[in-house]
């Protein structure tokens, strides 16, 4: 089959097509999005990376001992975990310490034709949800963990920066809470895309910064750690959703004298990310900047890199 490999170099290359092991489904993938971990791996973030990319998918189930998935639409969570370490005990299986992750972790990865992915990390696509949203599963889940990690509503003032693949998720996640949001961002065009979010934006070269109970960074530049930290209130938190190739360095002074919390914040549950596509029916479609075949997919990632896009994503099969 053919897949988008990285091994120092990235390419389309003709490799073997995985075999289903124990408790494994084989899906066919139609349709996969280049997320900016991707793109941060060719750059070294995870040094020594060999395999297939891609994590972000739709496909349809080709071969699996449950026949009643045989033909049914499904993406998959990314995070496979041993089920047996108190982390996986306590429910914490995003947080294995055995676990395998898909495209990114000891774990090929979506960005070919076909993927092979434990049964219990399927999940199946509700008729409802068109290709041009599902695609959007795996990042909206993402977005949607800071509400598990944080409460938020009415009366918080809430900075985000960035207005890029990921933070447009965020960004329509949190107006959903009713906070007083504010985005900055560096390109009109993509932040014009929240005219239907109630949000309030403004370009970063013409933002002056103000202190808010909340910030999330997911702009994807390490430079943007320090504008969170003057933008937050003493005793406020700041989220970080971004990960980079390269780090940074900083004075933690601050955090300790404001008592500022800092949180991580990864991925989150595709259930929660499904029900909020239903719910609220967000038109994730606009955010596909661009379409490319399986074939151009070096062309799909030098597309995706691009300070002007948004998601790009490749078609794997009909």
């Amino acid at each position: 089959m053919k897949a988008v490999v990285f091994d120092g170099e990235l390419r389309v290359d003709d490799v073997s097509a995985p075999r289903c092991g124990a408790g494994e489904v084989l899906v066919r993938v139609t349709k996969a999005g280049i997320c900016n971990t991707d793109i941060e791996i060719t750059r070294g973030y995870i040094p020594g990376f060999k395999g297939i990319l891609g994590h972000e998918f739709v496909g349809v189930v080709e071969e699996a001992d449950d026949e009643g998935l045989a033909g049914r639409r499904v993406s998959a969570e990314i995070n496979f975990a041993c089920g047996r370490c108190v982390y996986c005990l306590s429910g914490l299986q995003r947080h294995c310490p055995n676990r395998t992750v898909l495209g990114i972790q000891n774990r090929n990865g979506a960005l070919a034709e076909y993927v092979a992915v434990p049964r219990e990390n399927v999940v199946l696509i509700p008729d409802e949800i068109p290709d041009s949203r599902a695609l959007f599963i795996e990042p909206l889940a993402a977005a949607l963990e800071i509400m598990e990690q944080l409460p938020i509503g009415p009366a918080h003032s809430v900075l985000l920066l960035g207005d890029g693949k990921l933070g447009q998720l965020v960004a329509r996640v949190l107006a959903s809470t009713g906070c007083r949001l504010t985005v900055v961002g560096k390109h009109a065009h993509k932040l014009a895309l929240l005219a239907d979010t109630g949000a309030s934006t403004v370009m970063l070269g013409g933002f002056r910064a103000a202190k808010h109970d909340i910030v999330v960074e997911a702009t994807g530049s390490p430079s943007a750690f320090g504008l969170a930290m003057s933008s937050v209130k003493p005793r406020g938190t700041v989220v970080l959703k971004s990960t980079y190739a390269r780090g940074f360095s900083f004075n933690p002074s601050a955090i300790v004298v404001d008592e500022i919390t800092i949180v991580g914040s990864r991925c989150g549950r595709f259930a929660h990310a499904i029900a909020f596509l239903q719910d609220t029916k967000p038109p994730l479609e606009k955010l596909i900047s661009a379409e490319y075949d399986l074939d151009d997919a070096v062309g799909a990632f030098t597309m995706a890199r691009s300070h002007t896009a948004l998601k790009v994503v490749v078609k794997a099969g009909g």
